[in-house]
């Protein structure tokens, strides 16, 4: 798909914008994480989908173990703070997949019990890995820069489903939304507009377009549910119109 020495040349000669746009990026991912994790502990949910979890896992720690690649073969400074950067998403990923045990039984499986739920998770992580596994060998994506974008646009479909069938803001919020909104602005800027080449193919803006769309509809969604406490407390409230006269 591209030649890595070449990517890795355009970063050199584009070091401030790649710096400023990456660390936007890698920020608002970041915060957008930390956003998943304080909502699904504050809301006692599952975080994401699980299928999601387990293939963020398995992008993430993949890209974690190939230290040698990136220190030592290619030795350059981008795929260096790239791998020190997903330290932190590693980290909030493995909280995903433990608030999901912990959390998730009573919405996304409600007729296993917590030992059950807990075996199922388990082996669904191991699924995630190995199938990301397959997947990653087959692609020409040395660098790990077409893959963000795939993960990247995944987060949209994990959630979206998650606040149809809740109907309320439960396990998500309005700043999580803007800085998923970030994280798309700062990739898309650093890949398609500073690194082009292979980036500015077809099919890499067909996905930048949908990946866009896909952080307008979470943006609009969020705004227009309700907050679960506002739910709470018109639930606690008699219904005037019900009343006897």
């Amino acid at each position: 798909m591209y030649n890595p020495g070449v990517v890795l040349n355009q970063v050199s000669n584009h070091v401030v914008a790649i710096v400023v746009l990456g660390a936007l990026a890698l920020l608002c991912n970041w915060y957008y994480f930390f956003e998943c994790a304080r909502l699904a502990r504050r809301d006692r949910c599952a975080p994401m989908a699980l299928w999601a979890t387990t293939v963020f896992i398995g992008h993430d720690g993949s890209y974690l173990l190939k230290f040698n690649d990136w220190f030592h073969h290619y030795n350059h400074w981008f795929p260096k703070l790239f791998w020190v950067g997903l330290i932190v998403t590693f980290s909030f990923e493995v909280i995903f997949f433990v608030q999901t045990i912990r959390f998730g039984r009573k919405e996304l499986g409600p007729t296993l019990n917590q030992a059950q739920w807990t075996a199922y998770c388990l082996g669904a992580l191991a699924t995630g890995i190995v199938f990301w596994a397959v997947a990653k060998y087959y692609l020409d994506d040395p660098l790990y820069l077409m893959t963000f974008l795939v993960t990247f646009g995944m987060c949209a479909p994990a959630t979206i489903a998650l606040m149809v069938r809740r109907g309320t803001r439960t396990g998500v919020g309005i700043r999580q939304m803007w800085a998923y909104l970030g994280i798309g602005v700062g990739y898309v800027l650093l890949t398609t507009g500073t690194l082009r080449g292979p980036f500015t193919a077809p099919v890499w803006i067909i996905g930048c377009i949908v990946c866009a769309a896909l952080a307008a509809i979470m943006l609009v969604f969020v705004y227009r549910l309700p907050d679960p406490g506002d739910t709470r407390e018109s639930a606690g409230q008699p219904d005037l119109l019900s009343r006897s006269t």
